[in-house]
């Protein structure tokens, strides 16, 4: 594998004969230049592009979020993955990274962060509401701030939805339409006008997904 681009010491973009993939690793990208050969016995995490609007996606995040943070979204997604015995795919570093530098930059312009579902979270989601627990104190760590506990569940949240696994995406269209008609006997039965767009709707449709859970 060759270096293709270097985001700091630990983050770089590299190309074998098929494809780019995006390598994680303590030192990987100290002291290397364009075109030399990736140290192996530094990689951590690889992360291969699946499919075209990954590869976008990636791309636009290189341009816009710090690599600091592409680094500690992967420490954080593979301590998750080993304490949850789940892998994840590779959009969680791209969505994770992003909700990061969002969360610490709202907290350095005092910008209130409250999340509504915090305690739904909590309760039914507790091993991911662990796993959000540490990586708050590791952002916190890394990043020289205090983000409050609704973080937590935000992030939690961000491992309930990227789940992936055997049978998985086949769970998620059951759940979805057993969701869809519950939603449609409340709606016949007993809220003909409910508003989609109210927190009490979307309290509901987390309810209905822990509830079919």
């Amino acid at each position: 594998m060759l270096v293709k681009r270097i985001f700091n010491n630990n983050v770089l973009l590299a190309e074998n004969s098929e494809q780019e993939l995006v390598i994680v690793g303590r030192g990987v990208g100290f002291k290397q230049k364009i075109g030399n050969t990736v140290d192996s016995s530094k990689i951590e995490k690889t992360y291969y592009p699946q499919d075209e609007n990954w590869t976008r996606m990636f791309n636009e995040m290189a341009d816009t979020i710090s690599s600091d943070y592409v680094e500690i979204a992967s420490h954080i997604i593979s301590t998750a993955e080993k304490s949850l015995g789940l892998s994840f795919d590779g959009y969680l570093l791209i969505g994770l990274a992003d909700h990061i530098q969002f969360a610490v930059e709202r907290l350095q312009k005092n910008l209130p962060i409250k999340n509504e579902l915090l305690w739904e979270t909590k309760h039914f989601y507790p091993d991911e509401y662990r796993i959000g627990a540490l990586a708050v104190a590791f952002i916190n760590e890394q990043m020289g701030v205090q983000l409050p506990e609704d973080e937590v569940g935000f992030i939690a949240l961000k491992f309930v939805e990227k789940r992936a696994g055997p049978n998985f995406n086949e769970k998620v269209t059951n759940m979805t339409q057993l969701i869809e008609s519950a939603l449609t006997l409340i709606r016949h039965d007993l809220l003909p006008d409910i508003d989609s767009s109210n927190l009490n709707y979307q309290r509901l449709i987390v309810h209905l997904r822990f509830f079919v859970d």
